[in-house]
């Protein structure tokens, strides 16, 4: 290290290029640390670089991104506020810089690719105040490939043990015009579901009274696509974007959600404080970042030790049709009858598990009321509803070789956490979904936190509802089976706010920050123009082969088969929902524009799967094979059948052999898709 700086110093190398030059290996910068200090990604595109922070005046460097030679964020401000302290960091000097790389894979259940690849260039830039208190605070960043990310550590230190965090001073400032895609919230307290916009980023300046959710996605002209979001939140306060024009310009400054009933402090500690890490994605075009894992490698390694008990796969969910009649022979309900019913379609199916919604009083666990759901008075999440007969269902699942999952609304389990667990797991449950928890302020991200370590304790699989977005934890805890936070198919229950080009914006949008469960399988497929709203049975806009891409194109380990089981036997395309994987070992993006449409390829082993989506315009694509290693495989397709426009739960077959240089003809309707099993062929002995 020291022949390095010898070295550098006798060349006149700038300091932006001797930090440059020490990010490729592991090693520290003190004494005379001076200003630019820039960090490379691995293959030496994207840059993040830190500079005087003369102009912000709080100690704290403004930082900049570009990618090659194009500026993406300029002079973004950086900072912390106290509620007891406002003027904490004022006056902070670099101290030390310190450099290391990071190059480690590990395996999760289920995820987008296996085994992960985490391989960045981190620095560590060291800051301390002036005498008398001298005030310490790190500033941790990271490049990697496909993305930068930022966060802030106040660590232990003298005279000072805990800390409130009233605010949040990050402020990212972006150049140029781009297109961007924001999700509008007018309140931090929120279940996240709702159509994102199209604009201008100068168009925000007219939205600043409205909270912007994450990930935040922009393109520029040149193709080039970013996105902002967060990663590894715990013990914090989850972040929103608020547009405010200044100085000529619009920037977007952070926003931390505040507890109900409490607007500040937003964080309350002991010490270290670790915030989030502050991500901005970045990808050519914006598409190659459902690729990333970014998201999940930024956070803390597993915590919860062995992981073979934990595997995902697909679920019937009596809720979305209403746990209406079928023509069974019986009247449906929520008993055991119906509920076996469910488990012979799961085991038929090769369907791993079935959920469900009971309790003991006379009513499900939740209510419409002035104030939305809720759980009823008399709910006792401790006891099973008396017609489920749960004992006798467990068992019979059991025998069929299908798991049941149970779901709760999270007040109800909020004060009977172990106890609610510990029966479950005696019951032989695997898992549940807890919903409506519509927050994530510091109160609820640690209550989050806590379902997940108490249910991992007892060997169940957590799926969140209603709540924000993914931020990765489940690198930390894989049982964290899945997320909602995300506008879905349920809405077709009550609305027609999940139009297909919605269903093509997310997962350009809400989908980079991991796993969303979308209510998938609907088969009562129809056009806008006779779409009805039906609460049971409910109709899907969009064709057959549209849905069924779905369960490609969505990240998505435990993904719903929502309608009911007459609906689907001898259906169309129902075979493939059957065999399509829900574990992959790789994930590439194919085609695609934001609300237009979308092709994601996966694989699993050495098979293949493509899914196409289109919005309401029709579209012809040539879909490159390239992602094929060599040899021939056949093509198993499933598309829509354009001699039937009007009949959209038709399906038509195809099969073709095809190699890596082929490029396949889509033809897909309005509303419509198209997915593809690739399958190799064996040489003859």
């Amino acid at each position: 290290m020291s022949r390095l700086l010898h070295f550098c110093r006798a060349s006149c190398c700038s300091v932006a290029m001797l930090a440059v030059a020490l990010a490729t290996c592991r090693g520290s910068l003190a004494g005379e640390v001076t200003y630019p200090v820039t960090l490379a990604a691995p293959d030496g595109k994207l840059k993040i670089t830190l500079r005087s922070p003369e102009a912000a005046g709080n100690g704290l460097p403004l930082l900049d991104v570009s990618s090659g030679d194009v500026p993406l964020l300029r002079g973004c401000e950086l900072g912390l506020t106290l509620a007891e302290e406002p003027e904490f960091f004022r006056g902070l000097r670099l101290e030390e810089v310190r450099f290391d790389t990071i190059d480690e894979t590990y395996r999760l259940p289920g995820g987008k690719s296996n085994p992960k690849r985490n391989h960045c260039r981190q620095a560590t830039l060291r800051f301390q105040g002036p005498l008398p208190e001298r005030r310490r605070l790190d500033l941790e960043v990271r490049a990697y490939n496909d993305g930068l990310a930022f966060r802030y550590v106040i660590p232990k230190q003298k005279g000072l043990d805990k800390v409130r965090l009233a605010e949040e001073r990050t402020v990212f400032r972006v150049e140029g015009n781009p297109a961007v895609w924001p999700l509008f919230h007018r309140r931090s307290a929120t279940c996240r579901e709702g159509n994102y916009r199209t604009m201008r980023f100068a168009q925000l300046a007219k939205h600043q009274d409205l909270l912007i959710d994450t990930p935040l996605l922009m393109q520029w002209d040149n193709g080039i696509g970013l996105a902002l979001t967060e990663a590894r939140l715990r013990n914090y306060a989850g972040m929103f974007l608020q547009a405010q024009a200044a100085s000529g310009r619009v920037e977007l400054r952070s926003r931390l959600a505040p507890i109900p009933d409490r607007k500040r402090p937003k964080v309350v500690t002991e010490l270290p404080l670790v915030s989030p890490w502050r991500v901005v994605m970045v990808g050519d075009p914006p598409g190659r970042l459902m690729e990333s894992n970014l998201i999940v490698n930024l956070n803390d390694p597993n915590a919860i030790g062995d992981t073979s008990w934990i595997r995902f796969g697909k679920t019937t969910w009596h809720w979305w049709n209403g746990t209406a009649q079928e023509p069974v022979g019986f009247t449906v309900g929520l008993d055991y009858r119906t509920m076996a019913h469910y488990v012979d379609f799961c085991a038929q199916s090769g369907i791993a598990f079935h959920a469900l919604v009971g309790s003991s009083s006379d009513q499900p666990w939740y209510q419409q009321g002035k104030r939305g759901f809720g759980p009823v008075e008399d709910t006792n999440i401790l006891a099973a509803r008396p017609e489920l007969e749960m004992d006798r269902l467990l068992q019979y699942a059991k025998s069929k070789g299908v798991g049941i999952r149970l779901w709760v609304h999270w007040k109800a389990l909020s004060d009977k956490l172990e106890e609610a667990f510990a029966l479950y797991e005696k019951w032989g449950i695997t898992g549940l979904m807890v919903d409506f928890l519509d927050r994530d302020d510091q109160e609820m991200v640690l209550f989050c936190e806590k379902v997940l370590k108490t249910a991992a304790r007892h060997h169940l699989r957590i799926q969140f509802h209603g709540v924000g977005k993914p931020t990765g934890l489940r690198r930390t805890y894989p049982n964290l089976a899945n997320h909602e936070g995300v506008l879905n198919l349920e809405y077709l229950k009550w609305g027609k706010l999940c139009t297909p080009d919605h269903n093509v914006t997310v997962p350009f949008t809400r989908m980079l920050a991991g796993p969303m469960d979308y209510h998938l399988g609907g088969f009562r497929n129809v056009s806008p123009a006779k779409f009805k709203v039906r609460w049971q049975n409910p109709l899907v806009l969009g064709s057959r082969c549209h849905h069924l891409a779905m369960y490609v194109v969505y990240e998505n380990p435990v993904p719903m088969v929502c309608d009911t089981p007459t609906t689907y036997r001898g259906q169309p395309g129902f075979e493939f929902i059957k065999q399509v994987p829900t574990y992959w070992d790789e994930t590439r993006f194919v085609l695609g524009e934001v609300g237009q449409y979308v092709v994601v390829a996966r694989r699993s082993g050495d098979q293949w799967y493509v899914g196409c989506m289109t919005g309401q315009a029709a579209r012809d694509l040539e879909i490159p094979l390239s992602f094929l290693p060599e040899g021939r495989f056949e093509a198993r397709i499933l598309a829509d059948d354009p001699a039937r426009p009007d009949e959209l739960s038709q399906v038509r077959r195809d099969r073709r052999i095809v190699t890596a240089e082929t490029r396949l003809s889509a033809k897909l309707l309005p509303c419509g898709g198209q997915v593809i099993h690739l399958v190799p062929l064996r040489p003859s002995p």
